[in-house]
């Protein structure tokens, strides 16, 4: 007799996937791009400062770094971050263009599996969008975490 897969517990989810809006700047503060932009950080990190702050011998930051999460969460797929970062700053074209002269603006995105398998299709009119803001697009890949050997084998 067939087995009956619909009484199967489901798989658990062991793809993940983020996005962010990130703005890396030598001369302007972070202050400033929010304030320009109209739209705090969710993580901000200023030129010159410790890049781990518990240890004082460790290197200082080259630039000042502004950050921006999708904050959908991380089962959602790229697009949908995508979709939502662009939303955000579509409407401060003029800001991110007088931005882009002294900062490097680029989206981000992070994508990780358990079995190394996935991917996702970026429609050509979502990358028009992300075009059109002047943004560079980062791509973050995370292979599956490599499996230690039994030590009794």
């Amino acid at each position: 007799m067939p087995e009956d897969l619909s009484m199967q517990p489901a798989a658990p989810v062991t793809r993940w996937s983020a996005g962010s809006l990130r703005i890396t700047s030598r001369t302007v503060a972070v202050g400033e791009i929010s304030g320009r932009l109209g739209i705090p950080a969710d993580q901000q990190f200023e030129r010159g400062t410790l890049m781990s702050p518990r240890n004082p011998t460790d290197a200082r930051r080259q630039t000042s770094v502004w950050l921006r999460r999708s904050g959908l969460p991380d089962d959602s797929d790229l697009t949908g971050h995508v979709r939502v970062l662009v939303a955000l700053v579509d409407p401060h074209r003029e800001e991110l263009e007088s931005l882009s002269a002294d900062c490097d603006l680029e989206l981000c995105l992070g994508f990780g599996s358990e079995n190394g398998q996935g991917g996702c299709v970026l429609p050509a009119s979502l990358l028009s969008e992300v075009g059109a803001l002047g943004l560079d697009v980062v791509f973050d890949l995370y292979p599956p975490e490599a499996t230690t050997p039994d030590a009794s084998a």
